[in-house]
């Protein structure tokens, strides 16, 4: 049995699709909730890395995507770090001068140091979010706009206005409500 394992930006999934034995093709159907397989016996692959999404789609090269999804996340600072921070100097004009840091204070090391580190980080004590204007990384709501987070921090400077055209997606809201009860996710169309 082959398992694909994506973190989500929910991170309420790990398993969006199995099978039986989905590389010799056979039994291919999807398992549901109630169908659950609970051994974890088999071959596992991870496939994506998304904890936050930005870095990946936005900030890692094309030809760097599979090392950086396959990478230990214990050695992801030191791969990817210098990397990332080349990246953002090169991609934000927030960050033309040496002196420049975002909203956080953060310098383009910094931050890349923080996005480096791909996880999705929770706090047990206080507010669950990724970026309320006060708690950072605290962890992660769905309602939490994780890509204008992100773009602000990489593009919205010292005080946040720098680049507006770059600090959001403009993508403002889920196209389908949340549910209130678990998954919480909408249903599929």
């Amino acid at each position: 049995m082959r398992l694909k394992v994506i973190t989500l930006m929910s991170c309420l999934y790990l398993c969006i699709s199995c099978s039986l034995n989905e590389d010799a093709g056979t039994d291919t159907r999807e398992i549901t909730n109630e169908e659950a397989i609970t051994d974890f016996e088999g071959t596992f692959v991870q496939e994506d890395r998304v904890g936050k999404p930005t870095i990946n789609t936005m900030i890692i090269l094309t030809n760097r995507k599979d090392a950086f999804n396959t990478t230990v996340t214990g050695d992801l600072q030191a791969t990817f770090a210098t990397e990332i921070e080349d990246r953002i100097i090169a991609l934000s004009p927030a960050y033309n001068n040496a002196t420049d840091t975002n909203i956080l204070g953060m310098s383009a090391a910094e931050l890349a140091a923080l996005l480096a580190n791909d996880v999705l980080t929770i706090s047990l004590t206080g507010t669950t979010t990724f970026f309320d204007g006060t708690n950072v990384l605290t962890g992660r709501n769905l309602e939490d706009d994780v890509i204008d987070t992100e773009l602000l921090l990489i593009f919205g400077g010292e005080d946040g206005t720098e680049n507006p055209q770059l600090s959001s997606d403009n993508v403002n809201s889920n196209d389908r409500p949340f549910r209130s009860t678990f998954p919480y996710v909408p249903k599929p169309w």
